[in-house]
């Protein structure tokens, strides 16, 4: 009789609608018969509250969420973001693109300083420091980039600096020859006022970079 009260006992323990329902023994039993075979399964307590007390529809899921996942892993882009396939013309063209095709396709400013070059007209460059006006730069433009990097010849350089009252170094006298082969091209000073004197030199050929150019003037 015991036996039987024991198997009639856990059979209602495990049953959902007895009054002697365990739900403990229930999730760990084997017996247990569920009413609804496709109900929704939960993994806690407020995902149930959500779907059940609020409301919110809840769809099964079919394995196709996590196949979409691994096929579009990789960055989605939109039509007009796709890169645009070229052609053997294209490249062409662009290989032999260099500083003196461009030079004659320059707009503005630039094309200004392109007819200055083709005609061999002097132009007088304004450079810069970390002050202000260094000086300027008179020649002929041989070359130049969007960058205003400006490769020029036949070079009269002026510019103004501090004085040098430094005490020159004692050592071995050098001949005048031979100084002239070390310093490069000749300074000579112009004017002097005060802590400043304003110097110039001739060179041959010069490279001056876009962000010391400040102006390029026609020289009359």
């Amino acid at each position: 009789m015991s036996g039987k009260d024991d198997d009639s006992s856990s059979g209602d323990s495990t049953d959902i609608y007895s009054e002697k329902f365990d739900p403990l023994k229930a999730l760990y039993s084997d017996q247990v018969c569920v009413p609804v075979p496709d109900a929704p399964v939960f993994d806690n307590l407020s995902k149930f509250e959500s779907v059940v007390l609020k409301g919110v529809e809840v769809k099964p899921s079919t394995g196709k969420k996590s196949q979409k996942k691994e096929e579009g892993s990789g960055r989605k882009f939109l039509p007009h973001q796709l890169p645009v396939a070229g052609t053997s013309k294209g490249k062409s063209k662009n290989s032999h693109k260099n500083v003196l095709v461009k030079m004659r396709r320059a707009l503005g400013p630039l094309a200004t300083l392109y007819q200055y070059m083709e005609n061999r007209i002097k132009v007088k460059v304004y450079t810069r420091n970390e002050h202000g006006i260094r000086g300027h730069v008179e020649a002929y433009v041989a070359a130049f980039d969007k960058h205003w990097n400006l490769a020029l010849e036949d070079c009269l350089e002026i510019w103004t600096r501090k004085v040098k009252r430094k005490v020159p170094a004692l050592g071995i006298p050098i001949k005048d020859e031979d100084l002239e082969l070390y310093a490069g091209p000749k300074v000579v000073v112009r004017e002097r006022k005060g802590k400043h004197e304003t110097v110039e030199r001739y060179v041959p050929q010069l490279l001056l970079r876009g962000d010391q150019v400040v102006l390029v003037a026609k020289l009359d």
